[in-house]
């Protein structure tokens, strides 16, 4: 089955088409992400995630281009980001024991974590998803002011209100 035939199956909601898609590449891109992050289930499910956007976008896939490329694209920028929360948590925590305010250092790792998912979902409903689209699903500012019609700069603002929400939030 070529590429083109296989894009066809996905835009027509054939799963025959999406599981010769998952056979084809699953593997390999979790063996490729868990050597990025060393964490064998988290790469799992980054590569499920990117699998999951080939289908809930599938109508709008182009037969012209790459599947293997475009599945390639997802789970790097899904790792990537992922690698950005992890080294972003990892910040804030070291933040949070390292803070002159915070007179008990023995807080450990998985406390603050929680704190910062706290955080979030203390977060206003739009800074929430404006954030979550930026980490969680990796779209550029721009990517985000179109899909939810925003202005980029009303975007930014809401990224920067958010991070500086999240620091509060530890900070106290």
């Amino acid at each position: 089955m070529s590429e083109a035939e296989l894009i066809q199956g996905l835009k027509r909601g054939e799963y025959s088409s999406y599981e010769t898609l998952f056979k084809m590449h699953y593997a390999r891109f979790v063996n490729f992400v868990a050597t990025l992050i060393s964490d064998r289930e988290a790469a799992k499910d980054l590569v499920q995630e990117a699998f999951m956007k080939v289908w809930v976008n599938r109508e709008k896939l182009d037969e012209s281009l790459s599947i293997g490329n475009y599945l390639y694209v997802l789970v790097k920028r899904a790792t990537f980001n992922f690698i950005r929360d992890r080294k972003f948590a990892e910040s804030l925590t070291e933040e949070l024991l390292n803070s002159e305010s915070r007179t008990d250092n023995s807080i450990d790792a998985r406390d603050a974590i929680r704190r910062i998912e706290d955080g979030v979902e203390r977060l206003p409903a739009k800074r929430r998803e404006v954030f979550l689209m930026s980490r969680k699903e990796g779209l550029s500012n721009k990517e985000i002011a179109e899909e939810l019609s925003l202005s980029v700069k009303t975007v930014e603002r809401h990224i920067t209100l958010a991070l500086s929400d999240l620091r509060k939030n530890l900070d106290s």
